[in-house]
């Protein structure tokens, strides 16, 4: 038997309700576990002095009563304002907290499709060879030099012509 069992059981013993084997099952965690004999006192104290008590009889429309005394302070009408079944505030907190997942899942898929173009633009490009980059840097040259050529007014001017 652990400490729980033994808790719950200690009223029972301490009334006689068990049968005989729990009984003894009972005692014999007790006797190898002195230290919680403390604890059978404080439930057998606080047992006769409930029993010492006086009993408190109320009336028969106490329920009725009581039940209306409670709409005149409007205390269940507080507990009927919620949504979802969640108070105001915290429906607050949890919309407010479903927002921040949206807006950042939002920019994540954003940056995420932004990274997947840039990885295939780099892709698609043909792999340089070391010779060949003299090849290109001419290229290049020209494109800047046709770019130089540009009319303020959007005509293109080509060597060629």
């Amino acid at each position: 038997m652990d400490y729980n069992k033994f808790e719950d059981r200690i009223s029972r013993w301490i009334e006689n309700d068990m049968d005989v084997k729990e009984r003894k099952e009972f005692e014999k965690f007790l006797s190898d576990h002195p230290e919680y004999q403390s604890k059978v006192e404080e439930v057998r104290n606080t047992i006769s002095v409930m029993n010492q008590a006086p009993i408190l009889k109320v009336s028969s429309d106490f329920d009725a009563n009581l039940n209306q005394r409670l709409k005149t302070l409007g205390l269940n009408e507080n507990i009927k304002k919620s949504i979802f079944g969640f108070s105001n505030q915290n429906f607050a907190y949890l919309t407010l907290t479903l927002g921040a997942i949206f807006v950042l899942t939002s920019f994540l898929i954003q940056s995420n499709s932004t990274y997947m173009f840039a990885d295939k633009e780099l892709d698609s490009k043909e792999i340089l060879i070391p010779s060949d980059s003299l090849e290109i840097k001419d290229e290049m040259d020209e494109m800047k030099d046709v770019d130089l050529l540009n009319n303020i007014d959007g005509s293109f001017v080509n060597d060629e012509q």
